[in-house]
């Protein structure tokens, strides 16, 4: 049996996100998004054919780790990352729910968010 290696990257200065990487080829990455004091995880997303090797947990587990490191909480946003915080106890002292008042304000943020990944991918695409 061979183990596979990946690189996480902290990616958030040039993309907001932490990506994964298998030699040259990005595999995953997680949008980390930071208002104030709360990071947002609002979207994850691992190449189809490497899902069941871990990824999306690694990269997870990272932000959550750094969320702590720098005295943050996480609004988890995506579903995967939710189940994910549901799933490690460990993490529910970071882990936090969004406020009644959050709910609208959060919508604006998750399709702008949405429209920076389809415009940098965009982007990647035409190197």
């Amino acid at each position: 049996m061979t183990s596979t290696s990946f690189e996480l990257r902290d990616e958030r200065e040039q993309r907001a996100r932490y990506a994964a990487y298998l030699g040259q080829a990005r595999v995953g990455c997680v949008s980390w998004i930071l208002v104030r004091k709360t990071v947002l995880l609002a979207h994850i997303e691992v190449d189809p054919v490497k899902h069941d090797l871990g990824i999306g947990s690694l990269l997870t587990r990272r932000a959550f780790d750094d969320a702590r490191t720098e005295g943050h909480s996480v609004l988890a946003l995506c579903p995967y990352v939710r189940r994910w915080a549901q799933l490690h106890p460990a993490y529910r002292d970071i882990a936090r729910k969004p406020a009644a008042g959050e709910l609208a304000a959060l919508s604006a943020l998750l399709a702008a968010e949405k429209t920076m990944r389809l415009l940098h991918q965009d982007r990647d695409n035409t190197r």
